[in-house]
């Protein structure tokens, strides 16, 4: 769980993201956009040497980049470096942390000044102030737009810093996500969040150990699995296995039924109709399928899986299927559109009725 987001105002999302509940995928542009930042990080250490600072930007003790970590090893986070010489406090050590902004984020932060305007880089770097022991923190951002520098000294909250700790160790605690920041899904913050469709009943999460019901984080930033009754390397939590059975609260737009062990069996919220995840009653489906299926049309695809419980519901395009569903929503149905509707039906009865032949 990194620093660089435990001051985010949703705590549900900083746990569905330390859960890699729906991992993002980044066009080229944005990664470009993050290259940016680290590629301005080195010129920004010669400036600081440049006026006379030392500057490590590695720990001179291990050679790597500075790390702190907290909660048993399960939050925490990597620093920019650290200065000492600076001219405004020469004999004190402080935290480094480097942002870029684009014009009109860097002129709010000259404005309103970091905490007010950036809170989650206020409370990064009291998270990075509070696990070094340093009492400071040289905060420096760059205007994308005009190459404009900001510079300001960020001091440590003791009580801001604990906070953060009780939360970040709260949410490692918790198996279940906490509440949503609004139940409205059509509120601003959360219709620009990753996790969307996904806290507001769309679809269900990724099939990871960390969605799975059977694994829980346990001492030294490691994870166990009770099904499997061992620890599980990063590795095999990224990929799962088929054993994996979705935490119930992140398969949003069904409600828990019954269930054992190994399955649990749902309730769709819309349509009524019943499925299971795992090796539970018919309909029943793999998590990975439940990821890979919006959630709108999961009661529809539970009556093909009744038919023909060998079908498979395999990855498709969930934005293409969603433009789908939107648009049948607000535009009148052609006469093309219902045509199709009609052959659909027909073969979906003609498909109910068939008995096969038996020798």
């Amino acid at each position: 769980m990194g620093a660089s987001i435990i001051g985010h105002e949703c705590s549900r999302y900083v746990w569905l993201t330390w859960r890699w509940a729906n991992r993002p995928s980044f066009p080229g542009r944005v990664l470009r956009m993050f290259s940016t930042g680290v590629r301005e990080e080195p010129r920004l250490l010669d400036e600081l040497r440049g006026i006379g600072a030392t500057v490590w930007e590695t720990d001179p003790e291990t050679g790597a980049q500075w790390r702190v970590s907290a909660c048993d090893g399960h939050f925490g986070g990597s620093l920019d470096g650290v200065a000492q010489g600076l001219p405004e406090a020469p004999k004190s050590a402080a935290v480094l942390e480097f942002k870029t902004h684009n014009h009109k984020s860097f002129t709010s932060l000259i404005e309103n000044k970091v905490q007010k305007s950036k809170p989650q880089h206020f409370d990064q770097m009291q998270v990075y102030m509070g696990l070094m022991q340093i009492d400071r923190a040289m905060y420096l951002a760059v205007d994308k737009d005009t190459d404009d520098l900001y510079c300001e000294w960020v001091h440590f909250d003791s009580v801001r810093f604990e906070q953060l700790i009780d939360k970040a160790q709260s949410l490692i605690n918790s198996a279940q996500p906490p509440t949503r920041l609004s139940q409205d899904p059509s509120f601003f913050i959360c219709k620009m969040c990753n996790f969307h469709r996904l806290c507001h009943g769309q679809m269900a999460a990724e099939a990871n150990c960390r969605t799975c019901c059977h694994a829980s984080p346990v001492a030294n930033a490691q994870w166990h699995c009770e099904s499997h009754n061992k620890k599980i390397s990063l590795k095999e939590q990224q990929t799962g296995c088929d054993r994996h059975l979705l935490i119930p609260a992140l398969v949003s737009y069904a409600e828990p039924q019954d269930g054992g062990d190994n399955y649990v069996i749902y309730k769709h919220k819309e349509s009524g109709k019943e499925f299971s995840n795992g090796p539970g009653p018919e309909p029943r489906f793999t998590s990975a399928e439940l990821h890979n299926c919006p959630g709108q049309l999961l009661g529809e695809i539970a009556e093909i899986k009744s038919m023909f419980p060998t079908a498979k519901v395999v990855s498709g395009n969930f934005d293409d299927m969603q433009s789908d569903i939107d648009d049948a929503k607000v535009k009148p149905e052609s006469t093309a559109t219902k045509e199709k509707r009609v052959r659909n039906s027909k073969t979906l009865q003609a498909l109910e009725n068939f008995k096969p032949k038996v020798d």
